[in-house]
């Protein structure tokens, strides 16, 4: 792979490999699945976090999924709980007009996104995600901890999972707070 091969998949993935399983399981171990929830994760990549929020969420939950790569496709899983959306996170309003989601999962490269991108896409965060709901995303820096704290007034819980590589940041707000 040539080196301006790999600066655009960092651009647009974010990662230089798949996410390791103590972070999924880090990450999402934050969220009660006990109870049916329409969860939007923004990001699919290879699946295994759309794979782990499937087998923990009740046979009554559903899960929308945005992803801008097309190449994600050969990742999808074929499951009627699933809503597949190939577009723009910053395009949420455009298909789900007024929808709130309970929770909102993010694997989104958020450093390495434009500014405006980002910004709208937070946006969209706050407009979709119910109130108690959870935002939960990673990064593998603390570039983006401005802009999260931005999300309300409270800044967010931030967590770490060095069992990935790279190491990454869990970054976990609730919407209990005014995000508008």
């Amino acid at each position: 792979m040539l080196l301006k091969d790999i600066i655009k998949k960092l651009r647009t993935k974010g990662a230089i490999a798949p996410s390791s399983r103590f972070l999924v399981n880090k990450m999402l171990s934050k969220i009660d699945y006990t109870q049916d929830l329409d969860i939007l994760q923004l990001g699919f990549g290879n699946g295994v976090f759309t794979k782990e929020i499937i087998r923990r969420s009740t046979t009554n939950s559903s899960l929308t999924i945005f992803e801008i790569d097309k190449n994600c496709r050969k990742y999808k899983l074929d499951n009627k709980r699933i809503t597949y959306v190939e577009d723009s996170a910053e395009k949420i309003s455009l298909y789900f007009e007024d929808k709130k989601f309970d929770h909102i999962i993010s694997t989104l490269p958020f450093a390495s996104l434009q500014r405006e991108v980002s910004q709208n896409i937070f946006k969209e965060i706050k407009q979709h995600l119910k109130k108690n709901g959870k935002f939960l995303q990673f990064q593998y820096s603390l570039f983006s901890r401005k802009d999260f704290n931005k999300l309300c007034k409270e800044k967010p819980k931030i967590d770490f999972e060095l069992l990935n590589l790279p190491p990454a940041f869990i970054y976990e707000k609730t919407k209990y707070c005014d995000m508008g």
